[in-house]
């Protein structure tokens, strides 16, 4: 049997102006004061959505006033704050410079370690991988609180609560995962697992200025004005999921890690607290939006022809190289520009989602002209 926790989520008026304010609500509304109050001398780890080269005007990276805020909510009950992530790609390096591009650094307040420098290896219990190589602070943390930006995913269809656990993922393990689990489905099944090693203990979501479309760098900005809390991550998905006009149960690693018993996704089983609006977002391209017409469609010969495929717009490039160093399979190729080999190519869409010039771009002349009828 499933075990069904219940669980309450938080959904708050917000701006990056007021962050402030909006994390002290979050204590005090979720009741969780006293919580607060007990973490003296407790070390602390923020985890934000560190994606990869993006200014924070952008929004594709957690904004660096919800990271400031959470630093001296927590450092001002006594407690031992580090901030940190693993970006998407390259050497241990991008992390300090993902982490000084996107403001986060900075608003950590000398909290900010490059956390991909000190690394364990960790069993994971998945048919995909034996082990995982994951950042030491995060798992060692006596708090772990998640700071995920709300985002669509042209890979996962969501990026929020439980997908920024990925980034645990240190070094080349990230690249090995999305190697050893090449389709959204398998991929989604060894997300959930990842998460399983270090459930946040808090989530505070950035949804003030989100993105849709074909995210979670490349899609288009939506201003939503939100934030959304929850000690339970699954459940903070689930209720993000239902306003952006999607149903949980169509988010892969969301239903798996509700199977394994880390939360609720039905409504019924989740405690509002506050009021979803009715935000509806687009979907990427890659979620197959005319549904049963679509999957008749991509059957045999036509398959071929209506698959959305990754194509360099040149004019954009700056041949900075983070597509080819992220690539987890060695499908790309570089002369003068990036090249794609798509005989290797799994469709992970790393490239995609680490251009900070959205130079890679989703292509098909069949499934658009479909989708315009």
């Amino acid at each position: 049997m499933t075990n069904i926790v219940s669980a309450r989520v938080l959904v708050m008026d917000a701006s990056y102006n007021e962050a402030d304010r909006a994390v002290a609500e979050v204590i005090e509304r979720l009741d969780l004061g006293s919580w607060l109050g007990g973490l003296r001398g407790k070390r602390v780890f923020i985890k934000p959505n560190m994606l990869g080269l993006f200014e924070p005007e952008k929004h594709v990276t957690t904004h660096p006033s919800l990271v400031r805020a959470l630093v001296r909510l927590f450092r001002s009950v006594g407690a031992e704050v580090t901030v940190g992530d693993n970006c998407g790609a390259g050497s241990y390096g991008m992390t300090e410079r993902v982490g000084k591009k996107t403001g986060i650094a900075e608003a950590s307040e000398g909290a900010f370690v490059n956390v991909a420098k000190d690394s364990i290896e960790r069993s994971l219990d998945s048919k995909y991988m034996k082990s995982v190589v994951v950042s030491r602070a995060m798992m060692e943390a006596d708090v772990l609180v998640s700071a995920p930006k709300l985002k669509t995913h042209s890979l996962t269809l969501l990026t929020g609560a439980v997908k920024n656990s990925f980034g645990f993922v240190a070094g080349g393990s990230k690249g090995c995962a999305h190697a050893s689990a090449p389709t959204p489905q398998h991929f989604g099944r060894l997300l959930s697992e990842i998460f399983a090693l270090r459930p946040p203990d808090l989530t505070i979501m950035d949804a003030i200025v989100c993105m849709e479309g074909n995210g979670p760098s490349s899609g288009t900005l939506k201003k939503v004005g939100r934030v959304m809390a929850s000690t339970n991550a699954v459940a903070l998905d689930a209720s993000a999921c239902r306003m952006m006009g999607v149903a949980p149960e169509k988010v892969r690693h969301l239903r798996r890690a509700h199977r394994l018993g880390y939360g609720p996704i039905a409504a019924e089983a989740i405690e509002l607290i506050g009021t979803l609006p009715e935000a509806r977002f687009k979907l990427p391209r890659t979620a197959g939006g005319l549904g049963p017409v679509m999957r008749v469609v991509n059957q045999g010969f036509f398959g071929r022809l209506s698959r959305e495929k990754l194509s360099l717009n040149e004019k954009k490039c700056k041949r900075c190289k983070l597509c080819v160093d992220g690539c987890p399979t060695g499908a790309m190729n570089f002369d003068k520009f990036p090249s794609i080999d798509h005989n290797k190519c799994i469709r992970c869409f790393c490239c995609f989602e680490l251009c900070p010039e959205s130079a890679w771009e989703l292509r098909g002349p069949l499934s658009r002209l479909l989708r315009r009828g």
